[in-house]
C-alpha cells in the first residue's frame, strides 16, 4: 500500500469514527463500535472499513446499520476531510479479531494440559 493511500486511510478512520460516535442514531448500531482498520482502494473508489463491535451478539445487526447508514457517514466524512473525492464506504464485519482470540484460548488449554514443566524455557542444562 503506497503512502499516499496510507494517509488517506488513517484521515478517513479519525473522520468515520467521529461521525459514527456524534451523528448516528440508527438504533441497529449498538454496543461499542471500533474501526479496526480500513483498507482503500489503487483508484479510491471505495474505502472498506472493517468494524468490531462488542458485545459480539449486535455485530451482524450493527454492520448492517452502519451500511444502511454509509451515505449519512460519507456526507459527515466529506465536511471532515479535505480530500477531491472521498471513496464510497463498505462497512464490514472484522472477523480476525475472533480468529486472534481462539487462537490464543486454543494455545492457553494447550499450556494447561501439558503443564508448565514441559514448556521451552525449562529444559535442564546437560
Amino acid at each position: 500500500m503506497s503512502h499516499r493511500i496510507e494517509q488517506i486511510a488513517s484521515m478517513l478512520r479519525r473522520a468515520i469514527s467521529e461521525v459514527i460516535q456524534r451523528e448516528i442514531s440508527d438504533p441497529r448500531v449498538t454496543g461499542l463500535t471500533s474501526i479496526t482498520r480500513i483498507d482503500v482502494t489503487p483508484d479510491l473508489a471505495e474505502a472498506f472499513v472493517y468494524v468490531s463491535v462488542l458485545p459480539e451478539e449486535h455485530a451482524t445487526r450493527s454492520v448492517a446499520g452502519l451500511n444502511h447508514a454509509s451515505r449519512h457517514i460519507h456526507d459527515g466524512v466529506i465536511r471532515r476531510v479535505s480530500l477531491r473525492h472521498v471513496p464510497k464506504l463498505r462497512f464490514r464485519l472484522d472477523q480476525s479479531l475472533k480468529k486472534q482470540a481462539e487462537v490464543l484460548d486454543a494455545i492457553r488449554v494447550a499450556n494447561e494440559r501439558t503443564g508448565p514443566e514441559n514448556g521451552p524455557d525449562d529444559n535442564p542444562d546437560p
